[in-house]
């Protein structure tokens, strides 16, 4: 058994961390809090009452610049738990954040789509169908395609409750999702949220995962977009994920767009301004990663693929999502199609619910609850 198995993230940090100061120049939580080895050394001498580990944006680039590859992003996440068990991890601010979790796995959103023999699925995430709907049904066209009888699941990987620490609703939520695929024989599961890719890898009790990116690399791709040269942001989902990232790159150079890379890409990208939803109680920390992102970008058009980073990064600079430029529409404009926001998104995911609903023949279908009930009679 290794150290890291033996000890606690907070135990790892506070004997390994040798204060060599590279993860704190890279990150304003840190400079205003101090040194991951302070830090779990403070917990452990019993100073819990500061919430400080919810300003962190769980982004990971700590991790990634580590020369003893420790993961403070972990410690944080422990502490968050550690204060959620204990009643002290719920705030106000984070209402929007619940809420919006709490409609994706909803009657009124979810959908399951199993065709008889379904080995796979499109897990499509909360954010990419509502915000981006025809460019969500180009891409489910060409996966039917490539996959006869794939099946198409809409409900929510429950990512920010997992982020926001409360361990136990997350741990349930996912597992009754994991539990109807497994009743119905899924065995693969392909994603296009970086966010739900890292869940499924994690916790995703024997199914295989798949970025659709990958998927994609190994297929001739027809679109000519107008873009000739970008940068790549690489989310924070997939920040150890070599392979998505790898076939990302693969799909713009079959496009024939040619790829600057930042500095800060890969493995030490930069977060976009919205993870582990610092953003709603520090926004100014949320601000700082998304200004060092844009001001490293300069003047390249930046592309993404996660719908969040793409929202993000969009309100500042020239971003497009990789499956927009793949699946534009020919009358779409130079940047890709329309992008919808709330309140939008919602119905557009309703409205995509609806219309596959009468589309997609046979099969085994219902929403979340219903499904749940089916596998909980199996």
């Amino acid at each position: 058994m290794t150290l890291e198995q033996l000890l606690t993230p907070v135990q790892l940090l506070a004997d390994e961390c040798v204060n060599c100061g590279i993860c704190v120049k890279e990150c304003a939580f840190l400079q205003e809090y101090g040194s991951p080895q302070r830090l779990a050394t403070s917990w452990q001498d019993g100073k819990k009452e500061n919430p400080f580990s919810f300003e962190c944006s769980l982004c990971g680039l700590c991790h990634g610049v580590c020369p003893k590859k420790l993961d403070p992003s972990a410690m944080f996440l422990e502490m968050r738990r550690e204060l959620v068990a204990k009643g002290q991890g719920t705030f106000p601010q984070h209402k929007t954040i619940r809420s919006y979790e709490k409609r994706g796995s909803s009657d009124l959103f979810s959908w399951y789509y199993l065709p008889d023999n379904c080995q796979t699925v499109l897990f499509p995430g909360c954010a990419f169908p509502g915000s981006r709907p025809q460019t969500f049904l180009r891409l489910f066209q060409c996966l039917q395609e490539l996959f006869p009888g794939i099946g198409l699941v809409f409900d929510c990987c429950s990512k920010p409750s997992h982020d926001l620490g409360n361990v136990n609703h997350f741990r349930k939520m996912f597992a009754q999702l994991c539990q109807i695929l497994n009743n119905h024989a899924v065995q693969k599961v392909l994603v296009t949220c970086p966010n739900c890719y890292r869940i499924f890898s994690e916790y995703g009790d024997g199914l295989q995962v798949e970025s659709v990116y990958e998927t994609l690399a190994g297929t001739q791709q027809k679109i000519q977009p107008a873009v000739k040269g970008v940068t790549v942001h690489d989310p924070c989902g997939v920040r150890f994920a070599a392979p998505v990232q790898e076939s990302v790159r693969l799909l713009l150079q079959q496009l024939g767009v040619s790829v600057d890379e930042m500095k800060h890409s890969r493995q030490v990208s930069f977060c976009c301004g919205e993870g582990g939803s610092a953003g709603f109680l520090r926004p100014d920390f949320a601000k700082t990663w998304t200004d060092k992102r844009v001001a490293e970008a300069g003047a390249m058009p930046m592309v993404t693929y996660c719908a969040g980073c793409t929202h993000f990064l969009g309100k500042k600079a020239v971003t497009d999502h990789l499956l927009d430029l793949l699946f534009s529409s020919p009358e779409a404009g130079k940047h890709g199609p329309k992008v919808s926001k709330a309140p939008f998104t919602y119905w557009n995911r309703y409205r995509l619910k609806r219309q596959l609903q009468k589309k997609l023949p046979g099969g085994v279908c219902g929403t979340r609850k219903q499904m749940q009930a089916v596998s909980s009679i199996d």
